[in-house]
């Protein structure tokens, strides 16, 4: 099941990083120019893409889980301790904070390099000062959704693991022989039985008075 489920959720993230990356293209054609100087996509709208992307994995991810819930393939759940972790282990890779800023950084680099009146060091001066301002918030934003995704990951299988561990007991139960209970009822009865025979017996009503306690009326 685990394995499906990685597909699955790679699948989603694929549809997400096309999505974004249309976007990112549209941020090359439309951006704002003044005369013959370029002044490249806005560092602003940029992030904004970013953190969309991010937040569309999420929740695409958590509703992906979700739905995994009721489903079982060749008779194993997602939710056995190898397939669990093999999910977690897909999960951080998707969600890996380099993966994104190594590819913020070149979005910015290739920005960077259509802005025509910039000198190569003032363009370093600017990309430093872009990658420090948006670095924050992306690593923010991915730490929050790995953060969510595997919680409902373990939400799940908690889940679960409650249900297994009730069927476990209630087989185990089930299963006991009948005559087990009957024996425990019988040997009860005649316990109480062989207790009120003591009590009523001459020779505990002689033992009783011998201590001076009275037995009454009731004895």
């Amino acid at each position: 099941m685990n394995d499906d489920l990685n597909s699955r959720l790679e699948a989603i993230d694929a549809d997400c990083e096309r999505a974004a990356k249309a976007e990112l293209d549209r941020l090359f054609e439309t951006g704002p120019s003044t005369g013959s100087t370029s002044r490249g996509p806005s560092p602003q709208a940029a992030e904004a893409i970013w953190l969309r992307l991010i937040g569309c994995k999420e929740q695409e991810f958590i509703q992906e889980i979700r739905t995994a819930k009721q489903k079982k393939i060749d008779g194993k759940s997602m939710d056995s301790a190898g397939g669990a972790k093999s999910v977690e282990k897909a999960i951080n890779d998707l969600l890996a904070d380099e993966r994104y800023l190594a590819r913020m950084r070149e979005f910015y680099a290739q920005a960077a390099g259509e802005t025509v009146s910039e000198t190569s060091q003032a363009q370093a001066k600017r990309l430093d000062l872009i990658d420090t301002t948006y670095r924050t918030g992306i690593e923010n934003a991915l730490r929050r959704a790995r953060e969510n995704v595997l919680a409902e990951l373990s939400l799940n299988r908690a889940s679960k693991e409650d249900d297994a561990a009730f069927l476990s007991q209630w087989k185990q139960y089930s299963t006991l022989s009948p005559w087990r209970a009957i024996w425990t009822i019988v040997l009860l009865s005649l316990t109480s039985y062989l207790i009120a025979f003591i009590i009523a017996s001459e020779a505990f009503r002689a033992l009783l008075e011998r201590f001076g306690w009275s037995t009454g009326s009731g004895m």
